[in-house]
Parts: structure tokens; sequence; C-alpha cells
């Protein structure tokens, strides 16, 4: 696939009995869209807090697949990941949603524990500037990231989910339909993150979303 093709410069783990591999454009990315050559050490500090946030969400969603009997691998590239799961038998809509939904609620959950740490913190103590930067990162990436993650645009993990449960509902094409709600949702998502001025990034990434699935929804066949 264009983009996570495997490179000599790729960074191998196994989580859980779970193949991970980073390819190098994750960390790049990561860096570019951070940079600051003022501030190094807070951008590696936000590239490490993304690194653990998307390999907590990714793992979510290849634990519940384990779970099912589904083997899974993971790649992190780009800003995000993908986790391929084995799922050729036993599959059901219902088990689909459940793989979808595993990977947000795995970041909620971090986001949770984090908060949970900050709250904990005596007020007198002075933190290490870098270690509250830290917590705040964490905080930031999965809360936020996990509630746009949830909308129903397709291939977010909202989007499959919306599809799992019209194919669920036992519609003839619940990909057309997926697709339909997809375009409003992420015209509608780029237009409110284009309003906020500070947030074009997220701006810019619906928008890409709207247009692919404009392209995919032209692309499908006539019923």
């Amino acid at each position: 696939m264009f983009g996570i093709s495997p490179t000599p410069f790729d960074v191998r783990l196994i989580a859980f009995r779970i193949p991970i591999r980073v390819h190098p454009s994750f960390w790049s990315a990561a860096t570019v869209l951070s940079w600051d050559p003022k501030h190094v050490d807070v951008v590696f500090l936000w590239v490490m807090c993304l690194f653990v946030s998307i390999l907590v969400h990714e793992l979510g969603h290849a634990l519940m697949g384990e779970a099912f009997g589904w083997a899974s691998e993971i790649v992190l590239y780009w800003l995000g990941g993908l986790t391929f799961s084995n799922r050729n038998f036993q599959r059901t809509p219902w088990r689909e949603i459940a793989v979808s939904l595993a990977g947000p609620f795995a970041g909620f959950g971090l986001y949770g524990l984090t908060f949970a740490a900050m709250q904990l913190i005596p007020d007198d103590l002075d933190l290490h500037r870098n270690v509250y930067i830290t917590l705040i990162f964490l905080i930031q990436i999965n809360l936020y990231w996990g509630l746009v993650n949830l909308l129903p645009v397709w291939p977010l993990d909202g989007g499959q989910v919306c599809q799992s449960f019209l194919t669920w509902c036992r519609l003839r094409d619940p990909v057309r339909p997926t697709l339909y709600i997809s375009v409003i949702v992420a015209a509608s998502a780029a237009i409110y993150f284009f309003n906020q001025g500070a947030r074009s990034f997220a701006g810019m990434l619906f928008a890409m979303l709207c247009l692919q699935n404009i392209v995919s929804l032209q692309q499908q066949p006539p019923r």
C-alpha cells in the first residue's frame, strides 16, 4: 500500500505478541507538524506522546480483534496508524463495531489515567516543566483525537461503526449511505475547524476526507 511499504528504516516492536511496525514517515510527519527550532525538547515530547497515544489506540483495536480470534498486526505511519486483522471467520457487524470502538476507548482510558495523575499531584509540588507538558499533551491527544475519531466519517473509526451498524440493519447497500453521511459530516467538521483559525490543520484533514468520500461515491456502481 502506498506510503506504508516496508523500508530498511522501520522500527519493529512486539506488544502482547502483536507485531508492530513504525514507518519512518510517522516520525518525520509528527516532527514537521510540530517543528519549533526554539523548543526542540517540546517537539520531542510531542512526538513521543503522539507515538504512545496512537500505539495505545491501535493496540485497542488489535487486542479486541485478538479476543475474537483474529490475528492482528499494527503499522504506524504518517500521523496515524492501521491495524490489520484476519477477519475471515466469525465476522459479524457487532464484532466489527467492538473492534472499531476499542481503539478510541483505549485512548480514553489513557486520558483518564493521565487526568487522574494530574489531579493527584499536590498543588505545592513544583513539577518539572517537561513533565507537565507531557501530561498536557497526553490529555489533549487522547481526549480530542478520540472524540474526533468517533465522528461518522469514513475511514475514521466512527465511519466504520456507521457502516457496520447499517450492515446490521440489513441495508442492501450500506456503503453508499455511509459515504453520504461521511460527506455531510466531514464538510461540516471542515467548516467548523476552519472557522476556529488555529485548528486549520483539522479543517484541512476533514476537507480532504470529504473530497475522498465524494470520489468514493462517484466510483460506486449504479444501483
